[in-house]
């Protein structure tokens, strides 16, 4: 897969999506209601997003057991979404039982709780796994560009000045964007940690070379893409 001449990296936030597109010498962040708003301005670009695409119907979806087991210290990072059925439930409780009759066993407050998320993607993605718009996930990222699951959270002001660092050695000015946001946004609108993992995501969308959980997925199984770095090339201890 060739380098991206421009990458976003899109995380939902309470606004409704954050992102950041990367081209060369140039760093742009947005915020936006609406993912068919995002679809509509990076037609061109490699996308990446963190929301599933494609969702389970009897049993948890093979990427994210594979990328909670490979983050190890961070896998509590990766959590199980909805079934397919249950995400079109806005009540929890009844979400939850559609879900544990699905799939045996109940759904998170925070899975059912990106439902609406889910399905804005959905209604744009459908179940194309291959792009222009790929789901990812931030930790997979760090650890890709980290060459090892970070081992402190981004809710510890440790993780995020690692994360922040981490960012910028991997593209010079991204830091000063980050300030920038901090400064022209609020709060309520976007995270910190939001910010974060655009970001990262933008790096890693425009990585030459791209891995995925699963390794070797066929046409209709779900995948998470992360890049392939030098610090990955023996993946044999990554199993914490």
């Amino acid at each position: 897969m060739s380098r991206a001449e421009s990458a976003v990296g899109v995380d939902a936030c309470p606004y409704g999506w954050f992102t950041t597109a990367l081209s060369e010498g140039s760093i742009e962040t947005e915020l936006y209601e609406d993912f068919s708003e995002v679809q509509s301005d990076f037609q061109e670009a490699r996308v990446f997003v963190d929301i599933p695409i494609g969702l389970p119907t009897r049993s948890r979806r093979r990427c994210d057991i594979e990328a909670h087991d490979l983050l190890g210290c961070r896998g509590n990072s990766v959590f199980f979404p909805p079934s397919k059925s249950a995400a079109t439930i806005d009540d929890y409780d009844e979400a939850n039982a559609k879900h544990r009759e699905e799939m045996g066993h109940g759904l998170s407050q925070q899975a059912h709780a990106i439902s609406d998320k889910i399905n804005e993607v959905q209604a744009v993605v459908s179940e194309a796994y291959d792009g222009p718009i790929y789901e990812s996930h931030p930790e997979l990222c760090f650890y890709a560009l980290n060459g090892q699951p970070i081992a402190y959270s981004k809710s510890s002001k440790r993780g995020l000045t690692f994360r922040r660092q981490l960012l910028e050695q991997k593209r010079s000015g991204i830091d000063d964007e980050y300030e920038q946001v901090l400064d022209d946004t609020l709060r309520k609108e976007v995270r910190r940690d939001d910010i974060l993992d655009s970001m990262v995501l933008a790096i890693a969308a425009q990585s030459e070379e791209l891995q995925s959980v699963p390794e070797d997925p066929g046409p209709e199984v779900p995948r998470i893409y992360y890049p392939t770095t030098p610090a990955l090339a023996d993946r044999s201890w990554s199993k914490l």
